[in-house]
């Protein structure tokens, strides 16, 4: 319960306490009725509690006790109009919210016709005044309903700067500018309009108001010629500084832009005349009409301070001549005592630091005086005669002054001078001799770093460069560096070779007057050898005196006629070639598919072409060059890739190697390339698919198990045996493979060959590898045996038929314990029974043959077995 009041209190009757103790005149919000209050206990139960609730706030809580009373009043008199009823509440809010809403539209009719635009102190005030009756949601639609936007997110407005910043306006209207942004940047970037809300940012450009481009700023302030304009310029950049840095300045130039908005509204001009004010400073008009629209009404007041208030923000921005001034000017009783006498104790610090920097200046002491003078001008930045003071002292010179030349131009660098006070710049000029002044020798850079270049110095003659260091309108002693001359080099020297000389091209500077070349073997072998280049400033060469096969270095100087006519020789460049012959096109590339110890691959086959070295390339699709299309390397590198390596010469005068067979259609090309660039060749057009691998085939009497290794990515294969007297072909799944353990093929009993092909199917195309090839040899011949009697009682035979035709070899009959019997050996053929009379080697009585054996236990060429259903006799 405690938090469900919490809540009334904050929702219910803070507002209508704010309001002005005025109950809330939406009843169901009053008496905190929903719709599960309906039934009249309900209903009357509700109200009870919260008339004793009120009645409670009334005792103990000073804050609700007037605004209790009130509801207590308005609850009697609700009692007596017989109107605390759920119907009655229901039927006086529909009334409210109709009287709400038409009240609201006439005021946002109202607001439509000026600036279309309300903050969210206005919405929040819409959404109080009618009592709870509507929603801050519903408010919000009529407002958009009605044409009117809300200003969000709200502006922060400041009512008025940081106190060391109010003495900006009267330095403004000193330079005749409206706000401070206009001393930084120029009228026509400003021209072009700005934006606040997100902090200052020119339109244009998206230019701000940084340190470093307030830095830039006022160095060239410190440049021009001090006068009251010059120093009134220097007190709003060093306000605009500190705000900088104190992060405050996008919030300063805002109040300044309102300032004039103020100005416009306190004069009585309606808020969209006013807004024109901050359009024609060059704020975005939309935002313009934003910034109008937040201002609280009565806020528009001439942006004046108070007399008190502008002398101590002089003195706080450094403007202690200014606070004099003012000082002097106002009466005694306008400013209070207590700013007077700041003001006196400033001036007298300040006489006594000018004191102590006379002293130090009588004494040579001129860093020291610098210093004391430079504190004296942050103290009284309006009081142009100690600035110019500070500037009259020389700065100490920089150090280590070097020039060094790259070619093209010369760079200058030093260390910096040791001057700790003040701003310090540098004045680099260029002469034949060490400059005496800045005024010695050509000018070269103004820079605040400590390098700068020469981009166009002189061309073989020897230059002095002095290095001056400057602060305000003082320069220091020049140093000097050690005279340097440029000789530039020639640029874009590119070598090429035909096979049989080599030719060289570059560009020189227009004041050479010659160009040497030279040439060496990069193998050691030889000397160096000049290469006639012609007369004058040559550009080019060709050098037939070449050797094929071979690596050269090639060295080019230009030659420069110094000032005295004496000759200067620039830089070398250099550059190497291998003398070969242009890339020829391959024409008769040629691939067939072999087996190999790791599966089956492709051999690439062709004639060495005369010139160029010989790539092939795999691809997807055709080459997008015809063949013999010279391209460059660069083209060649990104189509394609390179299919294998390690070119073989073969027979005929034809290279050859081997690669991957891969899978898929693919396109190979050849293309032979140089130093010069590549030429295409002819390109074969495959559809491929990887061979299986690990092929193995093990005979099951009359089949065969065979089993293998399945390639990535291929889940089919095809089976193809073939056998003297059958063959066969079957399909089978890589699933059906695993599940099965192999492939059985119910070959026969003789030698078979067995092939698998690895398949892939696409849309309507079959690709079907090379196949991958096993023998199995034929199982030896089964010959079944029997001993039997003949139809005479005492007449015995040997039995015996094959399965195949086949020559028996020589038989040994076990007899048991009467010894054994050799039986020659004889043809059969299949499926006949051949019977051999052993009478003469079996007994008629008392012996069986235990056993049917080869004579030669080496002898495999059958295999014995008994004849079942012909058993052997027993006596």
């Amino acid at each position: 319960m405690p938090s469900d009041w919490d809540d009334y209190k904050a929702t219910v009757l803070d507002p209508a306490r704010k309001a002005g103790n005025v109950p809330p005149e939406d009843l169901f919000l009053r008496y905190r009725i929903t719709g599960v209050h309906r039934e009249p206990v309900q209903f009357d139960a509700r109200v009870e509690e919260t008339v004793r609730f009120w009645k409670t706030q009334k005792t103990v809580s000073k804050v609700y006790q007037p605004l209790a009373g009130a509801l207590l009043v308005a609850h009697a008199e609700l009692n007596r109009a017989k109107a605390l009823t759920y119907a009655e509440f229901a039927r006086r809010r529909e009334t409210a919210a109709a009287q709400a809403t038409t009240r609201l539209d006439d005021r946002i009719a109202l607001v439509a016709k000026g600036i279309p635009l309300l903050t969210r102190a206005a919405l929040e005030h819409l959404v109080a005044e009618n009592g709870g009756v509507l929603s801050a949601d519903e408010v919000r639609a009529r407002i958009k309903l009605g044409g009117v936007t809300i200003i969000e997110p709200p502006w922060d407005i400041p009512d008025r700067p940081a106190e060391s910043a109010i003495a900006l306006p009267p330095k403004l209207r000193l330079l005749g500018l409206r706000i401070s942004p206009e001393v930084v940047f120029s009228r026509e970037r400003l021209a072009a309009g700005f934006t606040l809300k997100q902090g200052f940012q020119l339109t244009a450009d998206g230019g701000r108001l940084t340190s470093e481009v307030l830095e830039v700023a006022k160095g060239l302030q410190a440049q021009r010629t001090r006068d009251d304009r010059t120093t009134a310029a220097d007190t709003v950049l060093t306000i605009l500084l500190r705000a900088q840095r104190a992060g405050t300045l996008d919030q300063l130039v805002c109040w300044e832009v309102a300032e004039l908005v103020r100005a416009q509204l306190g004069h009585g001009l309606p808020p969209a005349v006013a807004a024109e004010a901050a359009v024609a400073a060059g704020l975005d008009r939309a935002e313009a009409l934003e910034l109008t629209a937040s201002l609280v009404p009565g806020t528009g007041r001439p942006a004046e301070a108070k007399d008190g208030e502008t002398v101590s923000a002089a003195l706080a921005a450094g403007s202690l001549r200014e606070a004099e001034r003012l000082l002097a000017a106002l009466p005694e009783a306008a400013v209070p005592a207590e700013v007077r006498v700041r003001v006196r104790a400033a001036a007298a610090a300040l006489q006594e630091l000018v004191g102590r920097a006379d002293r130090a200046e009588r004494e040579g002491r001129s860093e020291e005086t610098a210093g004391l003078l430079a504190e004296a001008v942050h103290r009284a930045v309006d009081d142009p005669d100690l600035a110019a003071r500070l500037d009259r002292i020389p700065p100490p010179p920089p150090a280590g002054v070097r020039a060094e030349s790259d070619g093209v131009r010369i760079a200058v660098r030093w260390a910096p001078s040791p001057a700790v006070t003040g701003r310090i710049g540098y004045r680099v000029v260029r002469a034949a001799a060490a400059a005496i002044s800045p005024d010695g020798g050509e000018p070269v850079a103004e820079a605040t770093v400590n390098h700068a270049a020469d981009p166009s110095p002189p061309v073989a003659r020897p230059v002095v460069y002095t290095v001056f260091a400057v602060r305000g309108t003082s320069v220091s002693p020049g140093v000097a560096a050690a005279p340097v001359t440029l000789l530039p080099p020639v640029t874009g020297f590119e070598l090429g070779t035909d096979g049989s000389s080599v030719t060289g091209s570059w560009q020189s500077h227009p004041a050479a007057s010659a160009v040497e070349v030279t040439r060496t073997r990069t193998d050691g072998d030889g000397g160096e050898v000049v290469v006639a280049a012609g007369s004058g400033p040559a550009t080019a060469f060709a050098d037939p005196a070449v050797e094929l096969d071979v690596n050269y270095a090639y060295v080019v100087r230009p030659v420069y006629s110094g000032p005295g006519g004496e000759r200067c020789t620039g830089p070398a460049v250099a550059g190497t070639v291998l003398v070969e012959r242009p890339p020829e096109a391959v024409t008769d590339l040629r691939a067939e598919v072999v087996d190999g110890p790791d599966g089956s691959r492709l051999r690439l086959t062709w004639t060495t072409p005369p010139g160029g070295r010989v790539e092939i390339r795999r691809s997807a699709g055709p080459a997008p060059w015809p063949a013999g299309e010279r391209v460059t390397a660069a083209a060649v590198n990104g189509w394609g890739e390179v299919a294998g390596g390690g070119h073989l010469p073969g027979a005929g005068g034809r290279t050859e190697v081997l690669v991957p067979t891969g899978q898929g259609n693919v396109v190979l090309t050849a293309v032979s390339r140089g130093r010069s660039g590549a030429v295409i060749g002819n390109s074969l057009e495959l559809a491929l698919a990887a061979t299986v691998t690990g092929l193995r085939a093990r005979r099951r009497w009359d089949s065969v198990q065979v089993d293998w290794l399945w390639p990535d990515g291929i889940h089919e294969a095809r089976v193809t045996w073939s056998a003297p007297d059958r063959r066969g072909e079957r399909e089978i799944s890589r699933r059906t493979f695993v599940d099965d353990g192999g492939v059985r093929l119910d070959t026969g009993p003789g030698e078979v060959a067995v092939s698998v092909r690895s398949v892939i199917r696409e849309r309507h195309t079959e690709l079907a590898s090379t196949p991958v090839t096993v023998r199995v040899a034929g199982r030896p011949p089964r010959v079944e045996w029997a001993l039997q009697s003949a139809r005479l009682r005492r007449r015995r035979v040997l039995r015996l038929r094959a399965d195949q035709d086949c020559v028996l070899p020589d038989l040994r009959l076990v007899l048991g314990s009467a010894g054994s019997a050799r039986v020659a050996g004889r043809p059969l053929v299949a499926g006949q029974v051949a019977e051999v009379d052993v009478t003469a080697f079996v007994p008629a009585t008392g012996t069986a043959a235990a056993a049917c054996e080869p004579a030669d236990p080496a002898a495999t060429t059958v295999v014995l077995v008994p004849w079942t259903g012909h058993g052997q006799e027993r006596r």
